[in-house]
């Protein structure tokens, strides 16, 4: 190979000529550059008008930094990144939200912008609204609390100075108070300075506190707490005994903790209700390909809570970079996130591999079967005619090289197992069911129509040569489908309630059990699920499953998200590619079908595929 022509600047060959098989070909040389990057030490400053420190311009800019993994070139010339902006000496003279853009070049290519937020905050207006805070007499918890307000573009959290609750029970009509206004974020944390410290204002003149004892015109306050803070708050006025819509009022972007909270009845005893809420995030998880700097795949997009976790997946062929980025905490202040990946090795295809089945009691082969697939790929396997796996992970194995010998124990399924299903009410026989299966396995039953089991125990039937039939007692039922339920674990013993919802204070349930239910109950807008003559469980506090005998083998892609039996991300914990786990139930949580793969471990059904 010759080089043909090149580019002056650089000394790379852009033009090279070859001979292959006699003849000779001259292409053109294009190259992929990775592209340099800008990094912020701050992506948001906060500063208060009239109080800017003389250096502070410089500090915004002197925070961001460039950076390259490209080299020196052919003619031996260093390459180092340089930043710019296009921000002007007078960008930071008003007050306002600012946005300076960044880029960084370096003597092959050019960033992409990266933008930077400078906000310079007035303060609030202190009008009569701002000023003025009105409570019930004996309200210490509603006096305690702030009041949010948003005013000249920005959320302030505004607050008694040197508060006294003893105010509550002693101040009259307007009583003078001193009054401080707290900047804060879409969280509720207090925006602070580049120096760290709290941006707040006193008020510029006395607040007004307002009590009162009339019961026919209650000053009510429904405050809304995103974990430890304060997002949002409601005020008004109303009798005792009147609804209000809590859900209607609450601050955008966030959602109810708990839907009971959705109204509140006004209380002239209790006129303060602090109301838990989540803050609802809109994310983008964009994938550059870490050599060539290239936006690869399709975004990851998604709405989820503040503050939880999800699963990410590389685009197909490629890995992360950081394996820690397979998980992804949502974070409202920065919803959009870059993920660096690189290109997977390419796949060992058409590997051999030879599968010897044995009878697990005598020893003897049954038969064999051979076939071939790629380096990583779950085979799975059939029983040979009249046999069934030992267990169920017999049922597949890993293919890791070529020439690959497998050898998997059965056992004869020649065992006979006859059910009776007997009405407990009647001791009459209401259905039967009956085949054969390897002696020792578990079968899953199935109650007539119109029946239910009437222990949980009795879902599965573990057939016995020995004892060839059974007896399974069942009771008629409204609710044969989906009619098993469990408590969460971890979750401490589940109470139980009469039929009109009163707690049973001799009973509980202990917790991760199994019980069958028979019939659904709908008291004050809470479903209840009948687990024994006047005996509910909350559906709240259990959920709803269906008994299985299946493997689930983890995608290949990715390692494989593991969540709790409420749906929430288990963020040390995850299932390597490619890899069997046997499987005992399935059930339906938040939306998803999820499979059981240990005591309180699930997996997406999407994220796996049943044997």
């Amino acid at each position: 190979m010759s080089v043909v022509d090149t580019d002056s600047s650089t000394g790379f060959a852009t033009k090279v000529k070859f001979t292959n098989n006699g003849t000779s070909k001259t292409v053109s040389v294009n190259y992929n550059y990775a592209k340099p990057t800008v990094t912020l030490a701050n992506s948001t400053l906060n500063y208060k008008a009239g109080h800017l420190p003389d250096d502070y311009q410089t500090a915004v800019v002197n925070g961001a930094k460039a950076a390259t993994t490209n080299g020196e070139d052919a003619n031996g010339r260093g390459n180092t990144a340089t930043i710019s902006t296009d921000s002007t000496s007078n960008f930071l003279t008003d007050a306002g939200s600012h946005t300076i853009t960044f880029t960084a070049k370096d003597n092959y290519a050019t960033s992409d912008a990266v933008n930077e937020t400078v906000n310079i905050l007035e303060g609030p207006s202190w009008n009569d609204s701002e000023l003025t805070k009105t409570i019930q007499k004996g309200d210490t918890t509603g006096i305690a609390q702030p009041t949010i307000v948003k005013d000249n573009g920005q959320t302030y959290s505004i607050a008694i100075k040197n508060l006294d609750t003893t105010l509550a029970q002693t101040a009259t009509e307007g009583t003078p108070v001193k009054l401080v206004a707290t900047a804060i974020d879409s969280k509720g944390n207090p925006l602070k300075d580049s120096s760290g410290t709290t941006l707040s204002w006193d008020a510029t003149k006395d607040g007004n506190l307002i009590v009162t004892d009339d019961t026919d015109k209650v000053p009510y306050n429904i405050v809304y707490k995103s974990g430890n803070n304060i997002v949002g708050t409601y005020s008004g006025i109303g009798a005792s005994g009147d609804e209000v819509n809590v859900d209607a009022n609450k601050p955008a972007g966030y959602t109810l903790a708990n839907s009971s909270d959705a109204s509140y009845t006004i209380d002239s005893n209790a006129p303060t209700k602090v109301v838990n809420v989540n803050q609802s995030v809109g994310y983008t998880i964009t994938y550059i390909d870490k050599d060539t700097g290239e936006t690869v795949g399709t975004p990851t997009t998604g709405t989820a809570n503040d503050g939880t976790y999800q699963f990410l997946t590389a685009p197909d062929g490629y890995n992360f970079v950081d394996v820690s980025d397979v998980i992804y905490k949502v974070d409202s202040s920065k919803p959009n996130k870059t993920v660096y990946v690189t290109k997977k090795s390419s796949i060992l295809e058409d590997l051999n591999y030879t599968v010897t089945f044995k009878d697990k009691s005598t020893g003897k082969t049954v038969d064999t079967t051979t076939g071939t697939g790629s380096l990583g790929d779950y085979v799975s396997l059939t029983a040979p005619d009249g046999y069934a796996f030992s267990t169920l992970l017999d049922n597949g194995f890993l293919l890791l090289k070529d020439g690959q010998n497998v050898t998997k124990y059965v056992t004869a399924a020649n065992t006979p197992y006859s059910v009776s299903y007997v009405d407990q009410d009647s001791g009459k026989e209401v259905g039967t069911q009956a085949g054969k299966g390897a002696d020792g396995s578990t079968v899953t039953l199935t109650a007539p129509d119109g029946y239910a089991f009437v222990s949980a125990d009795d879902v599965t039937y573990k057939i016995d040569k020995d004892t060839p039939s059974s007896k399974v007692y069942v009771q008629k039922s409204d609710q044969t489908v989906d009619n098993l339920v469990s408590g969460y674990p971890k979750n401490g013993y589940i109470k139980i309630y009469d039929q009109n919802g009163k707690l049973n204070n001799d009973v509980v349930l202990s917790e991760g059990s199994s019980w069958i239910i028979d019939k659904t109950l709908t008291i004050d807008g809470a479903e209840y699920y009948r687990v024994a003559t006047d005996e509910y469980v909350k559906a709240s506090d259990v959920y709803k499953y269906t008994p299985v005998q299946n493997i689930a083998v983890t995608n290949s892609k990715n390692p494989t998200g593991v969540y709790n039996s409420k749906g929430q991300l288990i963020i040390d914990r995850a299932l390597a590619e490619n890899t069997p786990w046997y499987t005992d139930r399935t059930a339906t949580i938040r939306g998803q079908k999820m499979h059981r793969v240990a005591t309180d471990e699930w997996v997406k059904d999407s994220d796996v595929t049943i044997k």
